[in-house]
């Protein structure tokens, strides 16, 4: 990773930007030159939206959201959307599009975000890719494949294992791989432990896409979200802050959004379907169980702070394993003066103006 500062700038462009875009300036499907994108991570709280708007409006971008939960329509409060002032401000992709009712994936961002950002380059204007879901970034970015896993292949594996060595083997061989599942599958039904194999193997392979019913990556050095080969030209920026600002920011946010409506928004939202995915959005249970009577308003509002601080925590350990990210430390400055930092290095990187490069 690389640290940011003003008076290191042009040492490390030079030093360490020159080698990626180099390396990624192979040509795309079309013959043309790789499509540049700039990529702007960092935890919940953080202050990302208005800093993308910042740099978008700088650099003739759109801003391309990475999501999970933003790009659901109904709950614009709860999942912190942009305000109208930032959506109006550049144009935003993939925010408040889906219905709470869809289930959605990794594999169907992808899918989408990849054909947005070649029509946002396509008009010579550069995508900016903004937001704090790690497996979206690492779906685009990363060139990962999302064609359904070989399930057959996978169970015929394991059947034959248990018709060779036995349950006793195979449920063994379970506990080795997932101590849990074998804890509440047992050997008696040779079919459930099969099925529990195959996921516990799916899991090992690959924790955070196992869930999405995805394949495994490709290898990739050890420590990083993806290689370094990206199919596509990308700075990336990480915005951090110390860890108890970092807190205090989420706490505040989580008191706003309860002052704002989030209850009602919930309310609202539970008349209709609400699909899995959708109610994973953090303080969506936790406002039903008050809703519901399980627990009062102080009590949902605080649950809903420690989970946004474990997410947090989350988020910064992707961010540690991006290739090549920028980190720039956000705390006592504007979402102005970081977001300068941000274009400065567009620029000298040769990204824009858009065809300087």
């Amino acid at each position: 990773m690389i640290y940011m500062s003003h008076t290191r700038m042009s040492v490390i462009i030079h030093h360490s930007m020159k080698k990626s875009l180099t390396t990624r300036s192979a040509e795309d499907v079309s013959g043309s030159r790789a499509i540049r994108i700039v990529a702007i991570f960092g935890p919940t709280a953080v202050g990302k939206s208005r800093v993308a708007v910042e740099v978008a409006r700088a650099i003739a971008g759109e801003v391309v959201a990475a999501d999970s939960m933003q790009i659901y329509r109904g709950l614009p409060i709860l999942t912190d959307q942009p305000g109208e002032e930032l959506m109006t401000a550049v144009f935003h992709h993939l925010v408040g599009v889906v219905p709470l009712s869809a289930e959605y994936s990794a594999a169907r961002y992808a899918r989408e975000a990849e054909g947005i950002v070649r029509e946002v380059a396509g008009r010579r204007r550069l995508p900016l890719l903004a937001g704090g879901t790690g497996l979206y970034m690492r779906g685009l970015l990363g060139g990962l494949s999302f064609a359904p896993r070989a399930g057959s292949e996978a169970r015929a594996r394991w059947e034959g294992f248990l018709a060779e060595r036995g349950a006793d083997a195979a449920f063994r061989e379970l506990k080795r791989l997932d101590p849990g599942a074998a804890a509440v599958t047992g050997r008696g039904n040779p079919r459930r432990l099969v099925r529990a194999l195959e996921a516990a193997q799916a899991r090992a392979e690959s924790p955070e896409l196992a869930a999405n019913g995805t394949s495994s990556p490709a290898p990739v050095e050890r420590g990083r979200l993806w290689s370094a080969e990206s199919p596509y030209r990308v700075l990336s920026f990480g915005l951090e802050m110390p860890r108890a600002a970092l807190y205090a920011r989420i706490d505040q946010r989580v008191d706003e959004m309860m002052a704002a409506g989030a209850v009602d928004e919930v309310r609202e939202a539970l008349r209709g379907r609400v699909s899995r995915t959708a109610a994973q959005a953090i303080g969506f249970q936790d406002i039903r169980d008050y809703i519901e009577g399980a627990q009062t308003f102080e009590q949902a509002a605080a649950a809903m702070k420690q989970k946004s601080r474990r997410y947090a925590k989350r988020q910064l350990t992707w961010m540690r394993k991006m290739p090549d990210v920028v980190r720039i430390d956000v705390a006592g400055r504007t979402p102005e003066q970081a977001a300068r930092q941000i274009i400065d290095c567009v620029r000298q990187a040769g990204f824009f103006p858009y065809g300087s490069s």
